[in-house]
């Protein structure tokens, strides 16, 4: 019999529970969660819905000209200031931003270790001001927990396997957040995640796990933009970002390839995901794509690259978290 990898049994173990059975956390909640004000029965989602703004992938569309401030703190539709938390996550995220500055950063694996161990960290935290009536509490704290106890290991591999398997966790956690009560959504992402475990087999080898990750880590962010976008802003901007990630997969000609490829297209969805939910970040976007341009031009190899497409990725979604937490909290 075939002895499967212990990196293999870790990514299996995590996707199997990655979209188990959503449940409300009706236990005692953390302590800076104890004094949150419950939102209205009638408010249907955390996530913010289309603000206003129009843009293309290259983000030439015109932001609108009031900030999403307004829309999203009104009484009618379901605000209530919790200023205990969002200090807690103001904090946390300060905490990331220094954890990231001091950790290991001279060899493309270690930047790419750095930056999933953040990008969990920081989807962590939007999860938190997300699940404003703690419905997900126990869910959160699990993935962390189970972030914690694979961290105990001194090699390159592993921590970037746990770094993977941890995002891609909390993109489906989010992902469940974003349809609760919608069975049609829930299938569907169970059935992103049957497809990314079906995918695994003995003695994978880690980059091709890291792939199939990525590619379910677009597929997730997508369905979450895709509803966002109630006002069907985005629709060529979803169908450009498309054809760039099918493209990609035809001229792939090793497994690094489709890792860069799933990675920069939920870079590309997640820049429409901050825009909707701020279109004052306009100009930090344009700034994002110039750096990815300019750092993958001078990018001597594949590992380089793989670790600049996920820099820009944890830096889109440390802007969402920072907004999120700031415009809903």
């Amino acid at each position: 019999m075939r002895v499967i990898p212990s990196l293999t049994i870790l990514l299996l173990f995590a996707i199997c529970t990655a979209c188990g059975n959503a449940h409300r956390s009706d236990g005692a909640a953390d302590r800076e969660s104890t004094s949150i004000e419950r939102v209205p029965a009638n408010d249907t989602s955390s996530f913010p819905s289309g603000t206003g703004t129009s843009v293309t992938t290259d983000t030439g569309g015109e932001p609108a000209t009031a900030s999403s401030v307004a829309f999203l703190k009104r009484p009618d539709l379901g605000y209530r200031a919790n200023p205990s938390l969002q200090d807690s996550l103001q904090r946390a995220l300060a905490g990331i931003i220094s954890w990231r500055n001091a950790a290991p950063k001279d060899k493309p694996m270690e930047r790419l270790t750095r930056d999933l161990y953040s990008l969990f960290r920081t989807l962590t935290v939007t999860a938190r001001a997300l699940d404003r009536e703690n419905r997900f509490t126990a869910d959160i704290r699990e993935e962390q927990r189970k972030f914690r106890e694979s961290d105990k290991t001194d090699t390159e591999a592993a921590r970037i396997m746990n770094g993977m398997t941890g995002v891609y966790s909390m993109y489906a956690l989010l992902a469940k957040m974003k349809f609760l009560g919608r069975e049609e959504k829930q299938l569907a992402i169970q059935e992103i995640n049957d497809a990314t475990a079906a995918t695994f087999k003995p003695e994978i080898p880690a980059v091709q796990a890291a792939a199939a990750i990525a590619d379910a880590c677009y597929s997730l962010t997508l369905m979450i933009m895709e509803d966002i976008d109630t006002e069907n802003r985005y629709v060529e901007a979803f169908a450009q970002i498309d054809r760039q990630y099918q493209q990609g997969t035809l001229v792939a000609k090793r497994e690094e390839d489709h890792f860069i490829n799933g990675i920069f297209r939920t870079f590309e969805i997640s820049q429409l995901w901050a825009l909707a939910l701020n279109p004052d970040r306009r100009d930090d976007v344009v700034k994002m794509n110039t750096g990815v341009s300019d750092e993958s031009a001078t990018a001597k190899n594949v590992g380089t690259q793989m670790a600049i497409s996920l820099k820009y990725l944890f830096l889109i979604s440390y802007t969402i978290a920072e907004d999120t937490v700031e415009l809903t909290l």
